[in-house]
């Protein structure tokens, strides 16, 4: 039970029989949920949950109600332009009236390892912090978490609780099907995300490796593959050797779950003298210790490497400069394209405002994570224009609406909410236009495409640079 790992009031409110925590919530108001002991008791904030908006929602619950609840799953150590660009997105909804009155609130957890605080692995704090949003608070939606192996195991702890699920960065194929078991014939699933699958990704990848040439002129057809075993790693290695195989060698694969497995496999490849190596992880920390460890080996010095989205990092520069930086140049890799345009100055400017002149462009899926939290407000505007009450499955069914290129165009800005929620409450389809670009969500596999990008480091070492960018 989540709540054995929280810091939470025992005290007993009125000794309120309950079978599940809605009930509490509707006698009491958001706070309340059915204890172990089948009352109703006080939730407390969270240790792992740093913050809430109104800053106030714990301290004075009776100030909020009806207030719908939004939580965002983040590590806070390293995804604080993801943390940052949802609780935007949720405050600009409440500066506009919200629904007519009823405000979103926001809580935000993180799923950082922290043997300090109680030894979770990432993986086991995202489903405990998913159980104790979807479950102890009633959030109705959850944006994140950043990566495919911990939204899947959020997912799997939580998909019997009913919360929508927006995640701006978990891009792994094998989330595509993930929530079908749960769908309800008719309705729409409730995993999404606003970030494309990595089918496109792995497809670039593919044509990127197979054309860039060595130092001797010839193509990389003898490529090994090392990646981090789970959603995110296994399912982009798959498609990049299911695309590159077609025409050169099979790639040789290393899978590694742990760093002695990821030294071995970078040992095997600088003993086995391979045209190039595709080096895929989810976390940073690995690919600042595999360029680390390579350049330490004089077999790297010339040889091309390849990197995906997750290595397209600022920290990764900093990480590395002092072991590796003359391998810089040997690296190119791919990654959803930086967004741009008039919706995502919009969302800059606004970001810079905010956090007193930080840049939304820190980080690639900053504008990603703003229109995911503007997409579970949209949800919401939908099922409380159209459905009984605001619900994770009602507003999972919400976001089919926004897709449609013969509706109204509605940016994501505050200045668009009234001519959404006009539009939801006429049960009009829209056209949506993102930050992070157009969402066009396919509406048999709800995913959304979109370019991508073909990055290197800049020759300043202070920054990344665009070679090419990929439509879809």
């Amino acid at each position: 039970m989540v709540l054995l790992l929280l810091s939470c009031s025992l005290g007993v409110t009125g000794w309120e029989p309950c079978t599940t925590g809605s009930e509490c919530r509707d006698a009491f108001g958001f706070g309340y949920t059915c204890g172990d002991e089948g009352y109703c008791e006080e939730v407390a904030l969270a240790d792992r949950c740093d913050a809430t908006y109104p800053d106030d929602l714990f301290v004075r619950p009776e100030d909020y109600p009806g207030i719908l609840v939004v939580g965002t799953l983040f590590d806070h150590s390293t995804d604080v332009p993801e943390k940052q660009a949802s609780r935007l997105a949720i405050k600009q909804v409440d500066d506009s009236q919200g629904l007519d009155g009823t405000l979103l609130g926001l809580v935000q957890c993180s799923y950082e390892e922290d043997s300090a605080l109680d030894g979770l692995a990432a993986d086991e704090a995202a489903a405990a912090m998913g159980e104790y949003l979807a479950g102890d608070l009633g959030a109705f939606a959850i944006v994140g978490p950043a990566t495919s192996g911990n939204t899947e195991a959020m997912w799997n702890a939580t998909a019997d609780l009913g919360a929508l699920v927006v995640s701006p960065s978990a891009t792994s194929p094998a989330l595509t099907y993930l929530d079908a078991p749960t769908t309800p014939e008719g309705h729409a699933g409730r995993l999404w995300r606003t970030a494309p699958p990595d089918d496109v990704q792995g497809l670039v990848l593919a044509e990127v490796v197979a054309t860039t040439l060595t130092e001797s002129g010839r193509t990389n057809q003898d490529v090994a593959v090392v990646y981090q075993e789970g959603p995110y790693g296994t399912g982009l290695a798959e498609v990049f050797v299911e695309n590159y195989q077609s025409s050169f060698h099979v790639p040789t694969r290393y899978a590694f779950e742990n760093d002695t497995e990821r030294d071995n496999a970078i040992n095997n490849v600088a003993k086995l003298d391979y045209d190039a190596i595709l080096f895929i992880s989810s976390d940073l920390p690995d690919v600042s210790a595999f360029l680390n460890a390579a350049g330490a080996r004089d077999e790297f010095n010339e040889m091309p490497i390849f990197l995906a989205d997750a290595s397209r990092d600022a920290e990764l520069l900093e990480d590395t400069r002092e072991a590796a930086s003359q391998l810089w140049t040997n690296i190119l890799g791919t990654a959803p394209a930086v967004p741009s345009g008039d919706v995502y100055d919009a969302f800059a400017a606004s970001y810079a405002a905010e956090y007193e002149g930080q840049s939304a462009r820190d980080s690639s899926y900053s504008a990603y994570a703003y229109d995911a939290g503007w997409l579970v407000a949209y949800g919401a505007a939908w099922a409380y224009a159209q459905e009984a009450g605001v619900t994770g499955q009602g507003a999972a069914d919400g976001l089919l609406h926004i897709s449609n290129p013969d509706g109204e165009l509605i940016e994501i800005a505050p200045n668009y909410w009234s001519q959404l929620r006009a539009a939801f409450s006429g049960a009009r389809d829209v056209n949506v236009q993102g930050a992070s670009g157009a969402l066009d969500y396919d509406p048999v596999t709800q995913e959304t495409t979109g370019p991508i990008d073909i990055w290197k480091i800049a020759s300043d070492g202070q920054s990344f640079e665009v070679v090419e960018t990929k439509e879809p």
